[in-house]
Parts: C-alpha cells; sequence; structure tokens
C-alpha cells in the first residue's frame, strides 16, 4: 500500500535540498513551490484574467506577470492576499491529487510531498507522516537573501505569516534540524530515510 509523506518547514529552512537528495536516491517528491513557479512563469490565460481583475491590472503585461507588482499588492491588502493564496492553493491541490494517482497507480510504496503551508492550510489529514524541517531563524535568513530575490521587509512579513517552529514540531511526526553544515543536514536526511525504508516495508 502506498504511503504518503508531507514534508513542511518554514521559507529557508532546507525543504528545496531534502527534496532534492530524495530526488536523487529515486524518490517521488510534488513540490508546491515549484507548481507555483510554473503558474507564474508560465499562466494560462484564465489565470491571467483573474490576476488582472482580482489582484491588479498592473500585474500582468501580454501573458507575463509582473510578480514584484503583485509582492507589493498582497503586503498591503490583506483581502486580495488571502483571495490569492485561495486560488494558488486550489490550482497546487489539483496538481499534487494528479501527481499521488498517478504514482499510486504506478505503486510506488512512498510518495513525498514538499508543501510549505501544509499546516496553515490545514493538510496533515492527508498524509500518513509529516517530516518537518526547522532551523534557526537567522540561519533562515542567510539562505533566503543569498538564493532569492526577497527584501527583508517582504521575508519578516513572510515569517508573521507562517506557523511557528514550535508550532510545527508539535503536529509533526519527525522533525529534523538543519542548523549546521549542508553535510550535517543530509547525515540528518540519511538517518530519517532510514528509518522510513524500515515504515516503508511494514
Amino acid at each position: 500500500m502506498t504511503k504518503l509523506v508531507g514534508i513542511t518547514g518554514g521559507i529557508g529552512s532546507g525543504k528545496t535540498t531534502f527534496s532534492n537528495h530524495l530526488k536523487k536516491l529515486g524518490y517521488v517528491v510534488h513540490e508546491s513551490d515549484v507548481v507555483v513557479s510554473e503558474i507564474y512563469n508560465n499562466p494560462k490565460k484564465n489565470f491571467l484574467s483573474f490576476i488582472k481583475e482580482k489582484i491588479s491590472q498592473d500585474a500582468t503585461d501580454h501573458y507575463k506577470i509582473n510578480k514584484a507588482e503583485i509582492a507589493n499588492v498582497i503586503f498591503s491588502d490583506n483581502k486580495i492576499k488571502k483571495l490569492l493564496e485561495r486560488r494558488i492553493h486550489k490550482e497546487v491541490q489539483i496538481s499534487r491529487e494528479a501527481f499521488i494517482n498517478k504514482y499510486t497507480k504506478k505503486k510506488k510504496k512512498i510518495i513525498f510531498a514538499d508543501i510549505p503551508l501544509l499546516f496553515e492550510n490545514k493538510l496533515e489529514k492527508d498524509f500518513d507522516l509529516v517530516i518537518c524541517i526547522i532551523s534557526l531563524k537567522k540561519n533562515r535568513i542567510k539562505r533566503v537573501l543569498r538564493n532569492k530575490k526577497f527584501t527583508k521587509d517582504n521575508l519578516n512579513k513572510i515569517f508573521k505569516a507562517q506557523t511557528t517552529d514550535k508550532e510545527r514540531k508539535k503536529r509533526s511526526q519527525i522533525i529534523i534540524n538543519n542548523n549546521k553544515t549542508k553535510k550535517d543536514f543530509i547525515f540528518s536526511v540519511e538517518k530519517v530515510l532510514t528509518k522510513l525504508i524500515k515504515w516503508e516495508k511494514l
């Protein structure tokens, strides 16, 4: 029987590194952030219309989306932010369900899903097990500012909007700390995978 494993953690915690390592080992991983990037980078006509009509007329330019304009709008208007989040959540959910159905039919024993807002969207009930990656805020800030196009102001707003690590730890079955080197983190991941392989055979 296929087992579903959710992966979560705050921005900059190391979820992408974890997911990439899983894929290198041959596991299948649905990544919410990848789906969201695809939605914005290759938007369909109905999504473009939604952005123009519901979010901001200045956020679209022909067949492209101005993500900076969207960020400005949603960080200043919580109602619009929630409207956009509901739409994105629906699109990602459709993608994730199709992914799970595909690999369940292929009889994959474990299917992973990387979901940053897993607890915020109350999705833990959809999984047999939830793995949470935690990291000190200062380390997360360093990683995000090094690897992504965020301002400190926008980053702080994201931190405030997301569930705390304390809450995530309460609601997860496995916790992985990512406060040392990448090598140390991968070693911790491998230890968890050893446990999962045993669990997979049950």
